[in-house]
């Protein structure tokens, strides 16, 4: 930027330093004073006969701004050696502009011109800072090229009032080593290629907070647009311009206020409305008591906003008296803080909507001079974003009322941060290890937003823990229980368990069954039996448990017994007295218990960790058998399938019927066992289909020995059961003679018989002795 500046100051790149030279199309050939050509040039650029001139293209629009290589050497001798390369560009034609026709609206950021050619012109202006590129606009095209078109571009807001701006044509380039020629062949200046507004029009010239600190005997005021200041008057006190806007002396001590008028520098001017006037005035507001805003921009539409200023020391033992506004509001003295090198001043600012808060300190209500004024820009209260987790469960999107949530807050920007606040009736926090703890209100519902105290660094000690502003969340969060699934049984926590099963032991004292366990209840004890469930052992942190109770009943046969069914779904509420359900319809010896107590899956009400949980929710299971007799006697119906007989005359008993008594023993579970004694009356050879026994006569027998029976199952008439028989017989038949087959005298059958054969038997009516 620095040999940008020398190149505008010298008047342009010398030919030494040459490395651009530029001209529009259909131009005058350009004199290369110091140069000779050493090669033939393309894109429709020619070289003079001498070889030291070049003539831009005459025609064609497409070569504009083309850059074009072309060799050159100090003499025609050097072209044999090293040689220099120049670069060529056409451009388009230079435009006409309306020198009244230029305004630049600095402060506004746009520049107006009108003129002829305008068409792909550009405008070029030096950067905010020295090292700053270049910036530059081009004009479109808006029509004709016959007629005068206007031209608007942006500029840079708040560009200076004096800033330097160069019209080029369409394809040309600005800078260092870039030579310029006009359509003559005539090297053009930067003062001829310099665009100079008619007008430059302000926004303002005055500072937005017209106030002076005078707390060292003299001020400076600083100016947002000092380059356009010609002359300042601030009588009776000492004014003159300076770098940077105005510097103030020899002011009067007893003064408050100051009038200032400035002037501004021809065609420059300052917008009032629809006129634009010369000059400006205001009355400066001259503060003794230096203040500094510390606690950050202050954050618009939040609610119970506050600042923190830092004012001189001296100042500050007066700040309680003086009175604040915060835009023109009333604003309360809620702290001060005094250190060694500065006061800081707690203001109440209340609720903010505007862009920007200035603060202003007066006397008292009577008297407005003014102490001490500042202004800063507001800052949009940022939006809460945080988490709720139940430890070991994860996140949750409601407010626990039965136990703690840990909460995590995001930092909502550079030194500062976000505290949750407790809402009375709603929900509390407290911080344990550096974590914020949330619980809602047991005695409250409903949905409530988090509440968050909006705190900043860079405060003193005794201010870090004020909230500078309240912010609340977007959502509302509800107010319920935490349900988890309690463990059922005796646990790490409670050697109490929630849920028992009782039965009376054979002395009659209450017996605790152990889940798991297979247990034996004395028969005399069976109406004993109940479930007990405790719900005062219920936590509150556990929250409304939803279980399932279930009971079922079975004889020694495995058949159940329905109306000892119990299938209760409950909802539990911790607290209250203990439930007691009595088990009913156990009837007989040997009937086994089973209770099965569970938690529903039910992720609306309960909490779970990951849904491998669901299958890991607690349960609980008791079995139980009442005690009974080792033997039993019962009667069957029996239907034996091809009886032998084993003694003379020997053969197969086609069809038998009859009723046993069968005497057994039972094991612990009342299941009988294979082998048993059996007594009855059967029926035997009812009919005969042939073989060695066709006419031995249909008897009624007494039977009596020993049978092997396999139940088969269960149904509605008792136990069906298939059977090995071996039995002794008499039969009750009239005299049976055997037949010989050569002729004698047949010998008379005895009555005594001993019988073997399989049956199927059903029924089982007895007891159990």
């Amino acid at each position: 930027m620095a040999l940008l500046v020398a190149w505008l100051l010298l008047g342009g790149a010398a030919w030494g330093q040459a490395t651009v030279v530029q001209a529009p199309i259909g131009g005058q050939p350009l004199l290369l004073p110091g140069r000779v050509v050493c090669g033939p040039v393309a894109e429709g650029w020619t070289v003079g006969e001498d070889s030291r001139s070049v003539r831009p293209p005459r025609t064609g629009s497409g070569r504009v701004g083309q850059p074009v290589a072309l060799q050159v050497a100090p003499a025609a001798s050097g072209c044999t050696g090293p040689q220099e390369t120049l670069t060529l560009v056409a451009t388009g034609a230079f435009p006409e502009v309306e020198p009244a026709s230029v305004v630049l609206a600095a402060d506004e950021g746009r520049l107006e011109l009108r003129g002829r050619g305008l068409a792909g012109a550009q405008v070029f202006w030096p950067g905010p800072t020295r090292d700053a590129r270049l910036e530059h606009e081009v004009c479109l095209d808006a029509g004709p090229s016959e007629s005068p078109q206007p031209c608007v571009l942006p500029v840079r807001r708040g560009v200076r009032a004096d800033v330097s701006l160069y019209l080029l044509p369409a394809g040309a380039r600005f800078g260092e080593g870039v030579l310029t020629f006009a359509a003559s062949g005539r090297q053009l200046t930067p003062s001829e290629l310099q665009l100079r507004p008619s007008r430059v029009v302000l926004s303002s010239v005055l500072p937005a907070v017209p106030a002076l600190d005078l707390s060292t005997g003299e001020g400076r005021l600083v100016l947002p647009h000092p380059e356009a200041i010609a002359t300042v008057d601030c009588e009776p006190a000492y004014c003159e311009p300076s770098e940077d806007g105005v510097f103030v002396r020899a002011v009067p001590g007893l003064r408050t206020s100051l009038g200032l008028r400035v002037r501004l520098v021809p065609r420059v001017f300052v917008s009032r409305g629809e006129a634009l006037e010369s000059s400006a005035s205001g009355v400066l507001q001259l503060l003794h008591c230096p203040v500094e805003l510390v606690s950050g921009p202050p954050l618009r539409g939040a609610a119970d906003v506050q600042v923190v200023v830092r004012m001189d020391p001296r100042c500050a033992k007066d700040a309680r008296s003086f009175h604040w506004r915060a835009n023109g509001e009333p604003a309360e003295v809620a702290q001060v803080v005094q250190e060694e090198a500065a006061a800081f001043v707690l203001l109440r600012v209340g609720r903010l909507g505007a862009d920007r808060l200035t603060l202003t300190a007066t006397r008292s209500e009577v008297d407005p001079t003014a102490i001490a004024t500042t202004s800063v820009d507001t800052l949009a209260a940022p939006q809460p974003r945080a988490s709720l987790e139940l430890p070991g469960f994860g996140k949750i999107d409601f407010i626990p009322t039965n136990r703690e949530a840990v909460l995590s807050v995001a930092s909502p920007g550079e030194r500062a941060r976000l505290v949750p606040l407790p809402v009375e009736g709603a929900y509390s926090v407290r911080t344990e290890q550096g974590r914020f703890r949330v619980r809602g209100d047991e005695n409250n519902s409903g949905f409530v937003p988090l509440r968050y105290g909006y705190r900043v660094e860079g405060v003193p000690q005794a201010l870090r823990s004020v909230d500078l502003a309240i912010v609340n969340e977007r959502t509302q969060r509800a107010l319920r229980e935490a349900s988890v699934p309690a463990p059922l049984g005796a646990s790490a926590l409670s050697e109490e368990p929630l849920i028992e099963f009782l039965c009376a032991d054979k002395e009659g004292r209450p017996l605790r069954l152990q889940p798991g366990t297979p247990a034996r209840i004395p028969f005399d004890s069976r109406d004993s039996c109940r479930i007990i469930i405790h719900r005062e052992r219920l936590r509150p942190e556990d929250g409304l448990q939803e279980i399932i109770l279930e009971v079922d009943v079975t004889s020694a046969s495995g058949a159940p017994r329905e109306a000892a069914r119990v299938n209760e779904r409950m909802v539990l509420q911790p607290g209250g007295e203990p439930r007691t359900l009595w088990l009913k319809n156990v009837l007989e010896q040997f009937d086994r218990i089973v209770v099965r107590v569970s938690h529903i899956v039910d992720e609306s009400r309960y909490l779970l960790a990951a849904p491998s949980s669901r299958a890991s929710l607690p349960s609980v299971q008791w079995a139980a058998t009442l005690e009974g007799s080792r033997l039993r006697l019962y009667a069957t119906a029996t239907i034996p399938s091809g009886l032998y007989r084993l003694v003379q005359p020997t053969g197969q008993l086609t069809l038998n019927f009859g009723l046993l008594s069968r005497l057994t023993l039972l094991d612990e579970h009342g299941k009988e066992g294979l082998l048993g004694l059996e007594m009855g009356l059967m029926g035997v050879g009812l009919v005969q289909t042939g073989g060695l026994l066709n006419d031995y006569p249909p008897t009624l027998a007494a039977v009596a020995g020993l049978g092997i029976r396999v139940p088969l199952g269960s149904g509605p008439g008792g136990q069906a059961a298939l059977s090995v028989h071996i039995w002794g017989a008499h039969e009750f038949r009239e005299a049976y003679f055997t037949k010989p087959t050569d002729g004698t005298p047949g010998r008379e059958v005895g009555r005594w018989a001993l019988i073997f054969g399989p049956s199927i038997s059903l029924g089982n009516i007895g007891m159990n002795l």
